[in-house]
């Protein structure tokens, strides 16, 4: 059974962020009215605001010999790139990409890609974008979306994901991309290796919805 839900006395200076969380949980069409208008009988709908991703990303620093130890594993980049960008919530935003490869990992040596939130060193991974099986071919590699649950749980191919990832992003299965056994039957967002805007678009979006307070 569907909700309407009434948010009410809300700041001028929350408006903004908190219309960018409704589209980003595939709620573009609120109403909004003014308080003052409160014995309004009909208005009309506002749309929300574009997704607050920044046009502006940039490397604004590159590391040499950069290392995240990991349970099981270590990783070493090279490269390990610092981009910066501009968000109308955060202000300033810095997420390190740091390339690396996997031995025989999902069957092979594969390619890895590692958003880190971070100014500097890698601190806080965020998403991983994994070589897909015909990565020699065509260059792509594929991440995990996760927060469905609000925390870390995949969505299956069955949901429906945020808006964002259906008007920005190229989305498939994962296993139709990398196939081993056990192979999740989860939606992936897909880039080429050179789309670095669009890693960072999409690991400032999962920072967002797993992590935030």
């Amino acid at each position: 059974m569907p909700f309407t839900v009434t948010v009410e006395h809300v700041p001028d200076r929350e408006l903004g962020p908190l219309l960018t969380q409704l589209a980003e949980a595939g709620f573009e069409n609120p109403v909004i009215r003014h308080s003052a208008d409160a014995a309004s009988v009909t208005h009309a709908p506002a749309r929300a605001p574009a997704v607050d991703l920044p046009a502006d990303w940039r490397v604004v620093r590159e590391l040499e010999g950069e290392t995240y130890q990991w349970p099981k594993r270590r990783d070493r980049y090279a490269p390990y790139r610092v981009f910066m960008g501009t968000t109308r919530a955060e202000g300033a935003v810095q997420i390190g990409l740091g390339e690396t490869v996997r031995e025989n990992t999902r069957g092979r040596d594969r390619k890895y890609v590692v958003a880190f939130l971070s100014s500097g060193s890698p601190q806080e991974p965020l998403v991983e974008f994994a070589s897909a099986d015909d990565y020699e071919r065509t260059r792509e590699l594929v991440a995990v979306i996760r927060g469905s649950d609000g925390g870390r749980r995949m969505y299956s191919a069955g949901d429906t994901l945020p808006a964002v990832y259906a008007e920005r992003f190229r989305t498939e299965i994962y296993k139709d991309r990398i196939d081993y056994p056990g192979a999740w039957n989860r939606l992936v967002v897909v880039v080429r290796e050179d789309e670095h805007e669009a890693m960072l678009d999409h690991a400032l979006i999962q920072s967002r919805r797993r992590y935030r307070a």
